[in-house]
Order: structure tokens, then sequence, then C-alpha cells
């Protein structure tokens, strides 16, 4: 099996994510889909609008431009014939190559047995584990070993595929200090997901979801299970989309619906999808009933979202809360425009009680939440504007507005505003904003995008947004403000670097030595500066140098991080390898850095950089033919100002950190 790396766009907005949220949104999804994408190319001439949209790769503008050829011209006979699309560059094909293939197209008539006898099927095992003992492993004063389980991590993932109309498999996974094959529940393991899914069966059939799937409406102010379309330097790339259901198959525990789910168009240009699911939370309890021998929840405080189950108390919160959702999207669509009104409806059987802290005033509590939403996109020749209006069952509200304009062949521009109340609550947000609930924040976002060149290009955002109300971290209302510029150079084939700032000041709490909690301006810059160079067709050398500064009243930290990438891929041999060394000196967690690791396939790994130390990976692929890969990765930290890593039952005494992983992949 032939893998390419992820595009160093997408890492970028990995990075720039995990840089400015903590909550899991699932990227591996976006890592899984295209990784998929090597093995077997996206048809050019059959891909849709939600196709090429969830690549992140393509900004709308360019999307609709790709169509729009292809309506007037015909099919692609080649992928260079994109270099004839407005606003489509040498890099930009350069980028989407490896995920795009141009074909006549496959044989959609068959029936669903057919499907599944053509379909592709993979086997991947993987095993990993951290060398150095941790502190959960260690018997406590008491006696007691907190974690159940040992601190091997294994995953087992079956994977069935024929093009974009059939893809089915399940993942069993255990992590790392939890029980393993204690019960035949889940086949042993703590983790279990299972999918099956058919799309485009027929004119009025277009999607089929059983198991377990993820939903994507409108904008994200009610739902949206997808990266992407937030702040990083791909500056214009702001606008969601996709399609509404997806085949869920990450390692995430949480965020998923079980049961089913399907979109018909009953006629022309409509489109109708339903949605019910029934599944289990991981939530803490606060109060519990036991009725002929069960125990069942009656009030939470919250939702669990980590997905281990290691100590005795993360096992009793292990699918604590059942959880019924059920919903609709009615869609219209024509050519330039689409109009869909989006319902969800969750019933949690037991009440969720948050703490009466005042930033909770607002917050969601009951068992019954529903949210309604309509979005819209319209197009306009060069002019793009979208949006999203939601309310939820409390009258909270919330609003998006966007647009994407195209000046000319070299000059693009954002612009998107939003509104969301100190009241309005949804389940699974994930819209644009810098808070990641998407409540209480108004702000205003300018991007442009500009190419000087066929070897430079320019981009460049600014955001500035508002807390009418108090939240978690600060006891008061707050502003801040952001903005990025980067300057990218190219050189074809051969070379491409970029230099990129990044400016960010907002209103936090500060903790006094006399315990007086104040709210104060936080400052953090970082500078950065990352070098590719291909020596050959076989050699890569990446490099990178980054500063960060953080900056209140209280403190100033400095931090730097510097690293070196060589990554061989053997034309001839069956045996390719990445690694890494890098250096990193911060004067704290502040000031931390964050750089994406490339590692085995369907996996990655972005630590962040902190303290005083050095770091190094290797990554071993051998093709032992074109069905069986194997792969290794050992990677190691070590600590030069500090002797240990981490807290709590994740304490290594120690200044070192290694971690080895194995897996193997086959391809039926």
């Amino acid at each position: 099996m032939k893998a390419q790396d992820i595009p160093l766009e997408i890492t970028d907005q990995i990075e720039a994510f995990l840089e400015e949220q903590s909550d899991d949104v699932d990227i591996l999804l976006l890592y899984d889909l295209l990784q998929s994408y090597t093995k077997k190319p996206l048809n050019l001439n059959r891909a849709e609008y939600e196709d090429l949209i969830e690549l992140r790769l393509l900004t709308p503008i360019q999307i609709n431009n790709i169509l729009d050829h292809r309506n007037t011209y015909g099919n692609f006979i080649a992928i260079e014939e994109l270099q004839s699309v407005p606003g489509m560059g040498i890099e930009d094909i350069k980028r989407i190559r490896n995920f795009l293939g141009v074909t006549s197209g496959p044989n959609v008539n068959l029936n669903v047995p057919q499907l599944f006898v053509q379909s592709d099927q993979d086997l991947l095992l993987r095993w990993s584990r951290v060398l150095e003992e941790k502190k959960g492993y260690i018997p406590n004063s008491n006696g007691d070993i907190p974690y159940q389980g040992d601190a091997n991590k294994y995953l087992v993932r079956f994977a069935g595929s024929y093009e974009t109309n059939l893809r089915y498999g399940f993942i069993a996974e255990k992590d790392a200090g939890e029980p393993f094959m204690q019960s035949a529940k889940d086949l042993g393991f703590d983790y279990l997901t299972f999918h099956a899914y058919l799309r485009d069966y027929s004119d009025k059939i277009k999607t089929i979801a059983l198991g377990d799937y993820s939903l994507s409406l409108g904008q994200g102010l009610i739902e949206h299970n997808a990266f992407g379309a937030g702040k990083s330097a791909f500056v214009t790339n702001i606008k969601k989309g996709g399609r509404i259901i997806r085949p869920y198959s990450s390692v995430l525990e949480n965020g998923f619906y079980r049961g089913v789910a399907t979109t018909i168009s009953p006629i022309e240009n409509i489109e109708l999808s339903v949605f019910a699911s029934s599944t289990k939370r991981d939530g803490n309890v606060l109060l519990s009933d036991t009725i002929e021998g069960a125990s069942s929840a009656i009030l939470f405080s919250s939702l669990q979202e980590s997905g281990n189950h290691r100590t005795v108390n993360e096992i009793e919160d292990k699918d604590a809360v059942d959880l019924k959702t059920i919903g609709a999207t009615l869609k219209y669509k024509s050519k330039g425009w689409s109009l869909a009104f989006n319902n969800l409806n969750h019933y949690f059987a037991a009440d969720l009680g948050r703490s009466n802290a005042l930033y909770n005033l607002y917050r969601f509590q009951g068992d019954q939440l529903s949210n309604y939403s309509l979005d819209f996109s319209y197009r306009l020749r060069n002019y793009n504007f979208f949006g999203e209006l939601a309310m939820d069952s409390g009258g909270g509200t919330a609003m998006l507005m966007g647009a994407l304009v195209s000046l000319d062949r070299s000059f693009n521009l954002a612009v998107l505003y939003r509104s969301y109340s100190e009241n309005y609550n949804a389940l699974n947000p994930n819209s644009f904003g810098e808070s990641t609930s998407f409540t209480n924040e108004n702000g205003l976002y300018l991007g442009i995008s500009y190419n000087l060149s066929k070897r430079w290009r320019f981009n460049a955002y600014v955001d500035i947004w508002q807390h009418p109300w108090i939240r978690f971290t600060i006891n008061k209302p707050s502003d801040g403000i952001e903005y990025v510029a980067r300057l990218d150079y190219f050189v074809k084939r051969k070379f491409n670097a970029y230099v990129q700032f990044l400016y960010e000041r907002k209103l936090d709490n500060l903790s006094t030595d006399d315990i007086i909690t104040v709210a104060d301006n936080q400052v953090r810059h970082r500078l950065r500066w990352h070098f590719n160079t291909n020596v050959n067709k076989q050699l890569e050398l990446r490099t990178r140098i980054e500063v960060s500064r953080f900056d209140n009243p209280l403190v100033t930290e400095w931090g730097y991080m510097v690293y070196q990438d060589i990554i061989f891929r053997s034309i001839n041999s069956p045996l390719s390898f990445t690694t890494r060394f890098a250096l990193f000196d911060t004067d704290g967690f502040d000031s931390r850095i964050f750089a994406f690791e490339n590692s085995i396939l369907y996996e990655f790994t972005i630590p962040s950089y902190f303290d005083q130390g050095f770091r190094y990976y290797v990554n071993l692929r051998y093709n032992v033919n074109y069905n069986f890969t194997a792969e290794l990765r050992y990677s190691r930290t070590h600590n030069i100002n500090r002797d240990d890593f981490s807290s709590g039952n994740e304490l290594i005494d120690g200044d070192t950190k290694s971690e080895i992983k194995a897996q193997v992949l086959y391809n039926f």
C-alpha cells in the first residue's frame, strides 16, 4: 500500500486548531478520509461539492470553479487540466493530486450484494505502550492500584469499501490502563464501533447509514462532527460543508450516533434526511436508583468526553447516561443556491444538574434539549454568501453569516460575523468562534488570500470578538483580538517555505499570590519559519523554527522550538522511513508550542513542547507486497530541567518518556 503524507495545509490547520481549542472534534475522521483516498482516489468526474469540501484542501470558491468548468467543458481528461480553472495554481494541484483521480467512473448499477463482493477490504492490528512506568500502575498508600488494566493499548480495525458508494467495518480498542478481556461485552475491548453505509443507491435513496454515524448540519450551530472551517492560515476556508450523514469510524468514544439514518429525494431538488439514535454516554452521576438489581442514573453533573475507563471512578461513569436522539433535515438544492431546515432533539434518561456557579446560569440543565435552524448558501458569480440561524428549546438564539468573494484570479476575501447569545445551548455544536461552546460570543472575522505571483502567496486574517457574559475562565464580560499573517514561497517540485506570525490578546482571570482573582489581558505572540526541500524523488527535508511569547501583568514567558525532519520514500525498495529530532526550551506551559508529527498509518501525534529538552522519533514502514504492510514507531522525549512527566496517575518519575507502536495492515 502506497500511503501519502498528509498535506502541509492540513497539518497547519490541525496545529492551529489545537492551539485554539481543547475539545475533541474528530480530526481523525478527516485523516482517515484522506488516507482512504490515497488508496482509491476520489473521482474528479463524479465528485460533488460535498465530497470536495470534505477534503479541506480546496476553498469553496475553488470547488465552485472546478464544478463550473466540468459542467461547461465536460469531464476532465487529466488532473493537470485543473490549471485552466480560475483560482487553481500549480501548488493547489500539487496539494490535491494524491487524493483525486480522473476516470470514466465505476459501475454504479451494481446491486448491494455485488457491491460487497467487489469491495476492497483491509484489516489493521495495532499495539502501543509507554515504556516507563506511570503512577497509575503502582500500588498507592492503601495498597490499591489505581489503573485496573495494564499499560498496553490495542486496536483492531476492519474496513470495507467500494468507491464512495459503500463503506462498512468496525473498530475495537482498549486504551492503556483499561481492563482487557474481562467480559464478552464489546468482544472484551473497552470500546467497539461499527457501521454500514450505502450512498447513491438510486435517484430516490441517496444515503442509508446503519450502526454508528455522524451528522453535519448547516454551519455547525446545532451539530457538525467534522474538522475544518476554523481559524488557520488557510484563511478563506471558513465555510462548513460536506454530507449530512457520514459513517463513523473513529477511536473517539463520544460524539457519534448509533441507530439508523437516511437521506431520500422524493422529488427533484429536494432531499429529506431523518435520523434516530440510542446511545449510552459517559457521565458523572450524582444520584442513581436501583431497580431489580440494575442501577439507573437519575441526576448527573456532566458528560465525560475523555473516553478513558481506567480507574474505578472512570469505570463507574462509563455508559451511565442513556441518550436518545431524533431529528431531520429538509433541504432544497438548485443551481447556485440551497436552503435547509434542521431539527435535532435529545432526550436524556436522567436530569443534567450543574453547579450553581454564576457562569452556569444560562447553560442547559434538564433532560430534554431541542434545536432548530435554517441554513442557506447562495452563489452569484464570484460571490458566495452563506449562513445559519438557530434557536434552542429554551429560547436561546445563534446566528452566523459569511461571504466568500473572488475579486480576481489572484485575490480572495472572506468575511464572517457571528452572534451567539449567552443562553444558547446545543449538545454537540462545532461552528466558527473563539469559544469551544459556541455560546456567549459576538465576533467579526476578515481574511484575505493574495497570490502575488506564481511563487509568492500572502494570507492574513483578523478576528475580533467579545463575550457579553462571564465564562468559566473569567468573572466579567470580556473581549479579544487575534491576527495572523503568512507569506509562502514556492519553487515547483523542489522547495517551498513560509514565515508566519500570530498575535492574540484576550481577557482572562489571573490569580495573585494573595489568592485574589483579577481579570487582565493575556497576550501571545508566535513567529514561525518553515522550509520544505525535495532533494530528489526519494528524499525530503523539513525544517522548522518557532518562537513564542506569553505576557500578562504577572509573568512573561519565552519559548522556542526547532526541528529537523527527514522523509525517505524509496522507489525501488519496500522500506521507507520518517524521522525527526526536535529541541525545545520554554519558560512554562503558557509558552508551549504544538507541532504535527507523522506516525504510522491512520494515526498522527501532536505533542505540545514545553519546559526544556529534546524529542525524537523514527517511523519505519515495510511494504512486504501490495497487500501487506508492517510499521514500527519509536519516540522519546528527554527533559533537561525536570525529573518527571505529567501529574496524577499519569506521573512518570524520571526525565524520559518513551513510546513504541507497531502495526500490520493487510488489504484483501
